[in-house]
């Protein structure tokens, strides 16, 4: 299956490959917290540096 998510991007080089999977790890743990409700529960706040 990731392999199939992977060969979407089709990535030339190992970067590109190493770029793909870090998408799609970010993609699977981002619907795992919104599954488990965190984006319902969390409160965001805007950080301002000055």
């Amino acid at each position: 299956m990731t392999q199939d998510w992977i060969a979407e991007y089709k990535p030339k080089t190992a970067d590109d490959y190493k770029q793909a999977l870090r998408e799609i790890m970010q993609q699977l743990a981002l619907a795992g917290l919104s599954r488990g409700g965190f984006f319902s529960k969390a409160a965001f706040t805007e950080i301002l540096l000055c």
